[in-house]
């Protein structure tokens, strides 16, 4: 296990109750974000971490989760990145878990329970910066993605369907695998949304039934305009992947990672693409995504 730091509900801590719904039910939701200081002075900010709290706001809502106050979510991220900091963390991931809190037995909640916040910072996993520039290998998954339009797009616990379909290899010729419903319709990967694109179009899978509507695949449909004709969000059949002339995949910590092959079929990478990975590059640098502290 990486070097990590954790606070739960305010307090420095690594455990929390046997009876916690996010433990016995899955009953609950996450964020994942990157995070990092700006140039020599100790200035430190959340990437997009307006847009998170929104999501996350709106994911409690649809579940009935109690939503924390945005001060105080603003003070646990405060105090742990100033820690991470002083532990000799410069940048890395933060993550965020929301339960629903502690209960009895059983599927039915109280309605005053009190949720349970938990922060988490880790130390960034170091990507090869040559997969930006030549691809990653995918390959399906053998998993179905699990269908349930209420909770479509939401980041919830309930993971199972990603944790089964990425225990299906082991090497490490795969970056990620891709997943399908069961009507046959790509919906996205294990940890990562999709995007195809042809003839300067792209296409990204319809989130309606199943899959989550990542931040990252947010920021790219509003952003792809600046190097593309437009962006579609469908329905994508599996067995037209092929048909499509590049492909690239998505999540808040790889940002965009260009897929070179997928089951036989090679993928070129446009300069739209390109372009549009160094944007947000670049943006790393730029303070107008980041929530400093």
């Amino acid at each position: 296990m990486s070097k990590y730091i954790s606070m739960i509900n305010g307090k420095w801590s690594k455990s929390i109750s046997v009876l916690d719904r996010g433990l016995s039910y899955g009953d609950g939701l996450f964020e994942t974000m990157s995070w990092c200081y700006l140039d020599n002075k100790k200035i430190l900010g959340v990437e997009f971490w307006d847009r998170h709290l929104r999501r996350l706001k709106d994911s409690c809502s649809v579940t009935k989760i109690k939503f924390p106050s945005k001060d105080l979510l603003t003070n646990y991220k405060r105090k742990i990145l100033n820690r991470s900091y002083d532990e000799g963390m410069r940048e890395g991931v933060l993550k965020i878990i929301i339960t629903r809190g502690v209960g009895g037995r059983g599927y039915k909640f109280e309605k005053d329970i009190t949720p349970t916040v938990v922060f988490l910072t880790f130390p960034n996993n170091q990507i090869d910066r040559k997969l930006y520039e030549k691809g990653v290998k995918l390959r399906f998954c053998n998993s179905s993605i699990f269908s349930n339009s209420q909770l479509a797009g939401l980041k919830h616990l309930n993971r199972m369907d990603s944790v089964l379909a990425r225990s299906e290899w082991d090497r490490k010729n795969f970056f990620d695998g891709v997943m399908v419903d069961d009507s046959n319709n790509i919906i996205d990967g294990t940890m990562t949304n999709i995007f195809f694109s042809k003839n300067n179009i792209l296409y990204t899978p319809l989130i309606k039934k199943s899959g989550l509507n990542g931040i990252m695949r947010q920021v790219v449909i509003e952003k792809s305009k600046l190097f593309f004709k437009r962006v579609i969000e469908v329905q994508i059949k599996k067995d037209l992947f092929k048909t499509f002339d590049e492909m690239f995949i998505t999540n808040s910590i790889i940002k965009i990672l260009p897929v070179k092959n997928l089951q036989a079929k090679n993928f070129q990478i446009s300069n739209s693409t390109r372009q549009l990975i160094d944007f947000f590059s670049n943006q790393k640098k730029n303070v107008k995504n980041l929530e400093l502290i």
